[in-house]
């Protein structure tokens, strides 16, 4: 008997305490029903957990103010509603004091406020407007993106960025253009200046030492004495040399411009070249063998000139027992030796089998007037691979040398690929 009263008090506890679950549970369901209720959650250890409202209101509230740019929310008339602690730091006025002021106030242009509110109606919601500060009386350019929150709320949300920074950049970047365009224009009257004194060079110059040369060829040699006819010959040769070194300057400072680019083939130039080198190649008996050659994007004058440069360099610097040999092909699969490792160069090489060079003359011989032979070994002035190297800039490429003494020079021209 007393142990079935025992069952009967079990069972009776157990009842009321489903009964209490029950009831929170109804609670809970009814809550939902009547939207006291956000969400219901419930956790990995079975208990639950109510977000209301009011929660949700107040998560929100703390993303704003972490907000890195100024939030309000205002009324149709600008009547300021709530602001973020992020706008009052911009304005320098504590948060609480600017509830309650109308947002236009704190506009540098309180007339603003009019245009910005008339132009939500056609679908522009977003304006630069310089605000005023409180503390300093200084001014700052803001970015203001405007947000209409009805039908939910009767207000207006704006957001205020500030556009201190960006507009310190921007005047930054116009004055480094101003000093840019200064300096173009600087070039420019330097440029202009060259052209007038290659053109000073080239005619004005060369005028007189073509009469020095003339008169010269008029004088009667048979009267004169041997030491008369041998000082002759020397000024004879120095105006020759000086006219044949103007003529190389206004070549150098000739290829300085751009030209238009257009289709080359590589084959045709070399083929004129020789035909305008004629004479020494068949002196020399030089044998100039062409591989397969790429067209290229490229001045035809210029290429001209890189060709013609690098020919008469092979048969000028040959053995003087050995005939000189030229290869002229394209390198295929080759590895770039170009600082770009990014871009596409097409390789071509000229080879010859000359007196060739020590290593360390390889870095002189692009300077311009650089020399490594005595004027009575080779002719020259010194100029023309510093052209070649200069003809190869124009065309954003490049030209790099081997070469081993007695052994022989290869040139190799980097093109690159258009």
């Amino acid at each position: 008997m007393e142990h079935k009263s025992k069952n009967i008090e079990s069972l009776l506890e157990e009842i009321a305490l489903l009964k209490e679950q029950l009831y929170d549970s109804n609670s809970i369901i009814d809550a939902i029903k009547h939207g006291d209720v956000d969400a219901l959650v419930l956790h990995n250890d079975g208990v639950p957990q109510l977000y209301s409202l009011e929660t949700a209101d107040y998560t929100f509230r703390l993303l704003i103010e972490k907000f890195g740019q100024g939030a309000l929310s205002i009324s149709k008339n600008g009547l300021i509603l709530y602001c973020n602690d992020y706008f009052a730091k911009l304005v320098g006025i504590p948060s609480e004091k600017i509830i309650g002021n109308y947002i236009y106030e704190y506009f540098d242009n309180p007339e603003n406020f009019t245009a910005i509110i008339e132009a939500q109606k056609y679908g522009v919601n977003t304006h630069e407007i310089l605000f005023k500060t409180e503390q300093e009386k200084k001014t700052f350019p803001a970015y203001i993106a405007l947000t209409d929150l009805e039908p939910a709320v009767q207000g207006i949300g704006v957001v205020v960025t500030d556009l201190t920074e960006k507009k310190k950049h921007e005047e930054a970047l116009l004055h480094h253009q101003d000093e840019l365009e200064e300096k173009i224009n600087e070039l420019n009257r330097i440029n202009k200046n060259l052209e007038e004194f290659i053109h000073v060079i080239s005619h004005d110059l060369k005028e007189p030492l073509r009469k020095i040369v003339m008169y010269n060829g008029r004088i009667d040699g048979s009267n004169l004495t041997e030491m008369d006819a041998k000082s002759l010959n020397v000024m004879k040769s120095s105006v020759l040399r000086l006219n044949s070194l103007i003529d190389d300057l206004v070549k150098y400072s000739s290829h300085t411009t751009q030209e238009d680019r257009t289709a080359i083939n590589l084959a045709e130039i070399i083929a004129e070249v020789k035909d305008d080198l004629e004479i020494i190649i068949s002196d020399k008996k030089a044998r100039i063998e062409i591989g397969n050659l790429p067209l290229i994007r490229a001045s035809r004058v210029q290429m001209r000139q890189l060709f013609s440069n690098l020919i008469s360099n092979a048969v000028k610097y040959s053995k003087p027992e050995i005939a000189p040999v030229i290869e002229i092909s394209q390198v295929e699969n080759f590895k770039s030796e170009m600082s770009n490792e990014s871009s596409k160069f097409v390789k071509i090489q000229i080879k010859d089998n000359g007196i060739g060079m020590e290593k360390g003359h390889l870095m002189k011989i692009f300077t311009i007037f650089q020399r490594l032979h005595a004027r009575t070994e080779y002719s020259g002035n010194g100029i023309g691979l510093a052209i070649c190297k200069k003809i190869m800039e124009n065309h954003s490429g490049n030209i790099t040398v081997e070469s081993e003494l007695n052994e022989g020079t290869t040139f190799n021209l980097f093109f690159p690929i258009l």
